[in-house]
């Protein structure tokens, strides 16, 4: 959560109810931010994430089980980063407030 908010994202839910496991963000205001792009150009850099299921806001997931440490997920923020510049999405804030 950290990394993801550091570059500007904000979670669906308070820290203090966040499970370990998924966590979900707001989708990014930025009119140049297109999910299935974002989520091509990841699967090609070798990540994958997930869709908002059942959300009541515009979300993606990322998954945060299995044997990762802080190598993988350090390479996971600076793929998501390089994947936004890219794409020229500086703002990633909510649409609405979170």
């Amino acid at each position: 959560m950290d990394g993801m908010e550091a570059l500007g994202f904000a979670c669906l839910l308070p820290r203090e109810i966040q499970a370990p496991i998924i966590v979900t963000f707001h989708m990014p205001a930025d009119p140049k931010f297109d999910f299935g792009s974002f989520y091509d150009r990841l699967s090609d850099k070798g990540y994958l994430i997930y869709p908002g299921k059942l959300t009541v806001a515009d979300s993606f997931r990322v998954g945060c089980i299995g044997r990762l440490g802080e190598p993988e997920m350090r390479g996971a923020l600076e793929a998501i980063e390089s994947v936004l510049e890219d794409m020229g999405v500086h703002d990633r804030a909510p649409a609405v407030a979170a």
